[in-house]
């Protein structure tokens, strides 16, 4: 005997076609009429129609407990200790003062004697280790690029000698990232950045100034350019909000302008939180999550127009790598973060020995399992999901991924630009 699974998409796409999806796997085809009326209305398939839907598991044997095999790949993530990802946070300070930031701007820095933590971190968990990934977090890194340079020259002779592979992500505003700092910082391996800007030049300006309040567009649109041009993987995010999602276009057109192409770089466009500490203006522009939902589709059709990928919607086994314990937010102090959304701090890094003197939060957070809420177990997003957000969790903000409210929306942009309609509609199997 058979079954359908929990987790099946039909997606209405034109008067002719539909999608099926499925949320566990990832697996999408685009269907005729005629089959589509064979799975809405589930009917008798053919053989050969029944055999595709099986493989591709949109049809399982009776019995197969998917909510299962979601939390088995869950716990094979949890249990992967050949990757460490150790996310450095440099500074407090920052040169700019975006109105929806977070932080406090404490011109505070790493302690010289975190590095020895760090490198003794690396050392208490070398046996398993295959990668170590450095992501150089503030504040704003590039105001401590001497202490970049300090940190990744010490580590370096340690995995090369133990053969672990070395990898390096900066979070940075962009400002200072000119073509020679960049030319150095990829020399020395770092080969990743994330870039924000918040639409066109008005927009932009409005919300990322200087601290002196003047502007910074023309900088940081250069620092993208400058990113690709050193050869570095570039991610270009936008923080969206009620007064910018109109100007997303502008800053497309002007990252193609400059040269910065969909073979560049990737565009990742997250909602604006407020965490708390707004004016009532600034939180009152930022988005709900459900209200997030809803125009994200609108925006990514036009991320897709200027020819940049759209998000995956194949399913993720965890929501956030700051769930696992070999993901660690390490603040200026030796704290232990719960990520690096938040100065929240659940342990200790002991420096001497690189173990982590855990705190009475860190099993809350780096212990919590997605089907632990029984809405997100009945849920059928819960593979792109997996729980939510543990941070927007713990301050009872909603935690879902926005795929939740444009599930339907994103897998049709997504099969737009993926399955050509010649290639992929099961018409005459």
């Amino acid at each position: 005997m058979y079954q359908w699974s929990r987790y099946n998409f039909f997606i209405n796409e034109t008067e002719n076609s539909n999608l099926l999806y499925n949320s566990r796997t990832g697996a999408v085809v685009r269907l005729s009429k005629e089959r589509s009326i064979q799975v809405a209305n589930d009917t008798e398939l053919d053989d050969d129609f029944f055999s595709i839907l099986y493989q591709m598991d949109f049809i399982l044997d009776d019995g197969v407990d998917e909510v299962r095999l979601i939390e088995e790949f869950n716990e094979n993530a949890r249990n992967d200790r050949s990757a460490l990802s150790i996310t450095i946070e440099l500074t407090e300070a920052c040169n700019f003062r975006c109105s929806y930031c977070y932080q406090a701007h404490k011109k505070e820095n790493i302690q010289a004697d975190i590095e020895h933590g760090i490198i003794n971190l690396i050392a208490e968990r070398a046996a398993d280790l295959k990668v170590v990934q450095l992501n150089w977090f503030g504040g704003e890194p590039l105001l401590r690029l001497k202490d970049i340079r300090r940190i990744s020259a010490a580590v370096r002779p340690f995995l090369k000698e133990n053969g672990i592979k070395y990898r390096q992500h900066m979070t940075t505003n962009g400002y200072l990232l000119t073509p020679e700092v960049a030319a150095s910082l990829y020399k020395d391996g770092l080969d990743n950045v994330q870039i924000t800007l918040d639409g066109g030049r008005k927009s932009h300006d409005k919300t990322r100034i200087l601290a002196s309040g003047a502007s910074t567009y023309d900088k940081v649109i250069t620092a993208c350019k400058t990113a690709v041009d050193t050869g570095m993987e570039l991610m270009v995010r936008i923080n969206l909000t009620k007064e910018n999602y109109q100007h997303v276009e502008e800053l497309l057109s002007s990252l193609r302008t400059i040269g910065v192409t969909p073979a560049d770089a990737i565009i990742h466009i997250v909602r604006a939180i407020d965490h708390g500490n707004l004016d009532t203006d600034t939180s009152s522009a930022c988005f709900s999550n459900n209200e997030f939902g809803q125009i994200w589709p609108e925006i990514l059709k036009v991320v897709a127009r200027y020819g940049f990928s759209v998000p995956s919607i194949s399913p993720i086994s965890h929501n956030c790598p700051f769930d696992l314990d070999n993901a660690v937010m390490i603040g200026r102090d030796g704290s232990i973060r719960q990520c690096s959304s938040t100065a929240g701090v659940i342990g200790m890094l002991d420096q001497k020995t690189g173990q982590i003197i855990k705190g009475e939060n860190y099993g809350k957070y780096k212990h919590r399992r997605p089907t632990a809420d029984p809405h997100c177990r009945e849920c059928k997003c819960l593979p792109l999901c997996m729980g939510g957000c543990a941070y927007l969790e713990g301050k009872e903000l909603q935690k879902c991924n926005p795929e939740r409210y444009a599930i339907e929306e994103i897998v049709k942009l997504y099969a737009q630009q993926n399955l050509p309609i010649q290639e992929q509609s099961l018409e005459s199997v």
